[in-house]
């Protein structure tokens, strides 16, 4: 380090980034470099400087975030609930349908609408009064959680089966409520959750 000071005619202080009144306040840390470095030839001792600038040039921009690297807000229908028990009447839910800004990092790909769970079938994995994202599709894989809607009878989330009867299963994790099942062409897939 002292022969690559000298050939810049500076200090290895200098190079080091300490200021004139800083040398003597050495920790044993800044010590125990500098004693390492005194040791190593002129070129080692190049390559010790330039990985110290290459890491405190990363240290300083980790401050630094730039506005581009976040994802812009996201405009998400939201207001609605969906039943996780008993279903619900879907058409009075369509009147509370509004729009709210969201973070788009907190939006996963795909969501179409944020949908707060109302009751308690779906737990533990959705809680009572807990939102998910949910993504339009007419159609879901079997146990899958999907938001449907059931003729005549309401909206709700459940896990989804198809069976060989041409029946639809409705099943809820909470295993306090009994499976509800119902003839395929009663029951319409709105929409996937997103987990």
């Amino acid at each position: 380090m002292d022969a690559f000071a000298k050939a810049l005619h500076t200090t290895p202080e200098y190079i080091l980034g300490f200021k004139e009144n800083e040398i003597g306040s050495l920790t044993d840390s800044d010590r125990r470099i500098l004693r390492i470095n005194k040791r190593l030839n002129s070129d080692r001792q190049e390559k010790v400087y330039n990985y110290a600038s290459d890491q405190l040039d990363e240290q300083n921009n980790e401050k630094v975030t730039s506005m581009f690297n976040h994802k812009p807000l996201v405009d998400i229908p939201y207001g609605r609930s969906t039943a996780a028990g008993s279903p619900i009447n879907g058409e009075d839910q369509d009147t509370q349908l509004i729009h709210k800004l969201i973070a788009g990092e907190k939006v996963p790909a795909g969501a179409d609408e944020l949908v707060t769970v109302d009751g308690d079938s779906m737990e533990p994995l959705l809680k009572k009064g807990s939102q998910v994202f949910i993504h339009y599709q007419p159609e879901v894989e079997n146990g899958e959680i999907a938001i449907v809607h059931i003729r005549d009878v309401g909206v709700t989330c459940k896990k989804f089966y198809v069976n060989e009867d041409n029946t639809v299963t409705l099943k809820s994790i909470n295993k306090a409520y009994d499976d509800m099942v119902f003839d395929c062409d009663e029951v319409n897939v709105i929409g996937k959750v997103i987990l």
